[in-house]
């Protein structure tokens, strides 16, 4: 399948303008990819310790695991610091991890080498500009936070997917730190919205037709100690009397266990799949 023309179709929505519409309302400043790499800078060490943990991703790696071959070559648009780059790499032939932070890939080269795996490739790009080759499986896992041209963005992913394409994307879910986040910093950077709907909307706007799943998981965050996990889920700038409120709304969800603090919920997680195999016909 090509994708010659990713805005060929008339739809009765548009899927892909509304996407930018939505992007445009964050006002975090992090769509300038600067201010983004200056958050993850900061911020890896967090995002580490809150997907790394075993059994964060069950559900979801169990999925991809399924739908990847021992020969595949995977590309990982978004990698981070290898939620799924890594484990994938001990199921397939390489893992080409895809990143435009290097605070992310220099937390995953360093796993990477602890661990002893050396089937994974770190490119540091943005995925607009970044030269890749057609790769079996292409992964973009929470990836499409600042593409404000979701149609360019997914087109190109198409046609980087030799076999199978894999979105994950959000749906609307309200975690239960939401109320007490919003009432002392105002809203949250993911919206309450069906994220994978647009996605999905956009998708069949460049005429790919994807298959939908609705995972559920437990999102885990833990530290040390106490004020370490709220920093995990508040501002970067959070004073000590914010983290102190904050805290105080969150206490029946925090809890202490085995020399950790720990706080727990269950999300939704929405996986766009995409065959080429199964999905050849464009549609008029």
């Amino acid at each position: 399948m090509t994708v010659d023309s990713p805005t060929t179709h008339s739809p009765v929505i548009d899927f892909v303008g509304a996407w930018r519409a939505l992007l445009m309302q964050d006002r975090s400043a992090r769509l300038d990819p600067e201010v983004d790499r200056a958050f993850w800078e900061q911020y890896a060490p967090y995002y580490d310790a809150r997907t790394a943990p075993p059994g964060s991703y069950d559900h979801v790696l169990e999925a991809l695991c399924a739908l990847v071959r021992p020969d595949d070559t995977v590309l990982d648009i978004g990698a981070g610091t290898g939620r799924f780059a890594v484990p994938l790499a001990r199921r397939v032939r390489q893992v080409t991890a895809l990143d435009h932070a290097p605070a992310m890939l220099r937390m995953l080269a360093a796993k990477l080498r602890a661990q002893g795996v050396t089937n994974v490739v770190c490119q540091l790009a943005e995925w607009e500009r970044a030269g890749v080759v057609p790769h079996d499986v292409v992964l973009a896992a929470w990836s499409l936070y600042r593409a404000l041209d979701l149609d360019l963005a997914l087109a190109k992913m198409v046609a980087a997917t030799r076999r199978v394409l894999v979105i994950i994307t959000s749906d609307a879910f309200t975690p239960p730190h939401r109320p007490a986040y919003e009432a002392i910093w105002g809203g949250m950077r993911e919206p309450e919205t069906p994220l994978y709907l647009y996605v999905l909307g956009a998708l069949r706007q460049i005429g790919v037709r994807a298959d939908v799943r609705i995972l559920w998981e437990t999102r885990c965050y833990s530290a040390p100690g106490r004020d370490e996990l709220l920093r995990q889920l508040a501002p970067l700038d959070a004073t000590a009397d914010q983290l102190q409120r904050f805290g105080a709304a969150l206490h029946a969800w925090l809890q202490p266990q085995d020399g950790q603090w720990i706080y727990r919920f269950d999300v939704p997680v929405p996986l766009l799949i995409w065959q080429r195999d199964a999905g050849e016909r464009r549609f008029a």
